[in-house]
């Protein structure tokens, strides 16, 4: 299985509130295809990324905002890394926590500013860069930790 099929297979990430969802390819009115996954010539990979926050009204959600952008997910220097595998799992983890605690936050106190932090957020926020530059982190588990306990990376979704 390609980089970019794993990835695929990660997608949508969602929860009853929000969800980071995988646009499948486009082709805009000039004729020119966007969007999708891929691995560019320069050898990043490349995603475009949709961001959901959706207004839950018991039985009934609406869309409360909607983002979409072109997003590289994995920089051309880290992408023959074996761990990339383990660090887009992790990466799927700790979004779908967050997502989760985010939940669990506004089910119990409303939607507030907890809300805030994804709808204010655009999608190229949740793929930090930096975190294949660490040695440590080797497994999904791993990666997942060193994404959530770092408020520069994805610590910030956190209530």
């Amino acid at each position: 299985m390609s980089l970019v099929e794993a990835f695929g297979r990660l997608f949508p990430i969602s929860s009853p509130n929000f969800s980071l969802e995988l646009t499948d390819e486009s082709v805009d009115s000039a004729g020119e295809a966007w969007g999708g996954c891929s691995v560019t010539a320069d050898g990043r990979l490349e995603a475009t990324i949709r961001l959901v926050v959706w207004d839950v009204q018991g039985e009934e959600r609406m869309i409360r905002d909607v983002k979409e952008q072109q997003v590289t997910i994995v920089s051309a220097k880290y992408l023959e890394d074996p761990r990339v595998p383990a660090y887009l799992e992790g990466l799927a983890a700790a979004i779908d926590l967050a997502f989760t605690r985010l939940d669990e936050a506004i089910a119990d106190k409303g939607f507030g500013g907890l809300s805030d932090r994804v709808e204010t957020a655009y999608p190229h926020e949740f793929f930090p860069s930096d975190v294949l530059a660490l040695r440590r982190p080797q497994t999904a588990e791993d990666f997942t930790d060193a994404l959530l306990t770092n408020r520069k990376r994805l610590g910030w979704l956190l209530p």
